[in-house]
């Protein structure tokens, strides 16, 4: 569908600590922006682990939990950036015409 990459730049919280989403770099060699994906795209149960582990520590690397909660991370996460992407750059997998 769509070729592109992205990076989770940080999690979002709101001023009493809850969690609100991820703040995402995206991009290809066509485009970069900044997505903010919101904390409904995310399992209930995964938004709740997500807010505890920022209460127990500043930061933390999605590449380091367990994987189930990494595959309810990103599996979301995913789906959202797809459309997210298809909205806002159309269908980006198709080759540009370089004939000039």
């Amino acid at each position: 569908m769509t070729k592109y990459a992205y990076q989770i730049q940080g999690a979002l919280e709101n001023a009493e600590g809850k969690f609100c989403g991820f703040r995402v770099l995206v991009g290809n060699a066509d485009f970069l922006d900044i997505a903010d994906v919101p904390a409904e795209v995310f399992p209930k149960e995964t938004a709740k682990y997500i807010e505890f582990r920022l209460k127990v520590t500043e930061r933390f690397d999605v590449r380091k939990l367990p994987p189930t909660v990494e595959n309810s991370i990103r599996a979301p996460l995913g789906r959202w950036l797809d459309r997210w992407v298809l909205n806002n750059f159309g269908n980006i997998s198709k080759p540009k015409n370089t004939n000039a």
